[in-house]
């Protein structure tokens, strides 16, 4: 799809309130670094996975953190950053129950997500068939299981960390479950930019993003401090998950990942088909490729 470059006066930034995003964006957010844009002003939000992946479908922002399942359906108006992303090597969401021990036993029962078009929601879909899926706020699912509101739920964000002390078991971690049958890491999330700003721009942001976290990977200490503000209190623990070498430049096996879960994302119906999409770095775009079978 072409595109006429627009640069936007103020860029408005939009990341989950999870401890991993907001280490991610700390520095940019607190000035500690800059776009590389003149006259061009930042607006940070915050919000829900869920509501962000409904967001970037009326393209309310113009760099976004959505579910990585999200993308085949805004690859015509969005790049993929090569910084920022959520990658799950042998762990991601992770299904759990109280009651219950084997993804076999909750075949017509009631699992919780945070969203059947998140990448847990999709991932339980995979590996847990026959379930039936309900929509429950991420940070409410735990206590949803415990309570019997649901036989089981998909822990994202810090309740990754958080379920034990609820005194609910894992049946199955869906991120190892997709590296067991893959052999590639799964990508759980991932930070676009609109293509109406152009490549350039885009390159920009990509760089922006990248000093940013390497900023915060020289200060940890001062970003952990404010990242534990959100979430569960378990911002360090989560930060050494998700933000890390593969969150400053998305490698090329997850790269090979995103085009396999694109592709089986059509094939379940979940997804529009595309062919290739760009990850655009500082230094440029790459095209992959998304195999045919």
């Amino acid at each position: 799809m072409k595109t006429t470059a627009t640069a936007p006066s103020i860029l408005r930034i939009a990341y989950t309130p999870d401890s991993d995003d907001v280490y991610n964006f700390y520095a940019w957010e607190h000035g500690r670094v800059g776009l590389d844009t003149p006259g061009c002003g930042v607006e940070f939000h915050r919000d829900h996975i869920a509501e962000l992946n409904h967001a970037a479908d009326n393209e309310a922002f113009d760099v976004v953190a959505v579910s990585s399942i999200a993308y085949p359906r805004l690859a015509d108006r969005y790049w993929i950053l090569s910084t920022g992303n959520s990658i799950g090597r042998n762990f991601g969401p992770m299904l759990v129950s109280k009651r219950y021990r084997t993804t076999a036993d909750l075949r017509g029962k009631r699992v919780g997500v945070a969203g059947t078009r998140t990448t847990g929601g999709v991932m339980a879909r995979m590996f847990c068939p026959g379930a039936e899926f309900v929509e429950i706020a991420y940070d409410r699912i735990a206590d949803a299981v415990v309570q019997g509101e649901c036989d089981a739920g998909v822990m994202i964000h810090e309740e990754i960390l958080f379920f034990p002390g609820k005194g609910l078991h894992g049946v199955c971690d869906l991120g190892k479950a997709w590296c067991q049958d893959t052999g590639l890491p799964l990508p759980v999330g991932l930070n676009l930019v609109r293509k109406k700003m152009g490549m350039e721009l885009a390159r920009n942001v990509a760089g922006a993003c990248h000093r940013s976290l390497r900023w915060a990977i020289d200060h940890t200490d001062e970003v952990a401090a404010f990242a534990r503000k959100f979430g569960r209190g378990m911002a360090r623990e989560h930060i050494q998950m998700f933000s890390n070498e593969d969150t400053l430049r998305l490698p090329e096996d997850a790269c090979r990942s995103l085009g396999v879960l694109f592709h089986r994302l059509a094939g379940m119906g979940l997804a529009p088909s595309i062919e290739s999409f760009q990850v655009v770095a500082e230094d440029g775009p790459t095209r992959w490729e998304v195999p045919t079978q």
